[in-house]
């Protein structure tokens, strides 16, 4: 009967598994932490981007609006007004489609981030 408890004491220290370094744990533990706080702190940015990006959106939509008129005030030759008013609108689609690329991709990488 001893020899068969040393045989399991032995088996038990063997399976035994020393920590690397004394604070490994508190590192392990510091990241994990760490990395909670990165989760939240993207959620938050998240929504300051979604809310900026509409209030951008209002605003470039009113600017646009506001230049069209001025535009359409001052210039007199048709031509002129036209390629104005095409090449300003042309200008805020871009915008607003290259910010709604960057939304879409800031949420893609949010996912992403949530899965793992």
């Amino acid at each position: 009967m001893d020899r068969e408890n040393n045989k399991i004491k032995q088996a038990m220290q063997m399976s035994r598994v020393n920590m690397p370094f004394d604070d490994f744990e508190q590192r392990v533990m510091r990241q994990i932490s760490d990395l909670e706080k990165e989760k939240a702190k993207a959620l938050s940015d998240r929504k300051y981007a979604i809310v900026f990006f509409l209030l951008g959106s209002i605003f470039g939509i009113m600017l646009n609006n506001y230049f069209i008129n001025r535009i359409q005030i001052l210039t007199t030759e048709v031509a002129y007004r036209n390629y104005a008013l095409i090449f300003s609108q042309i200008i805020f689609v871009l915008l607003i489609c290259f910010f709604c690329l960057q939304l879409w991709k800031l949420i893609k990488i949010q996912k992403e981030k949530s899965y793992q």
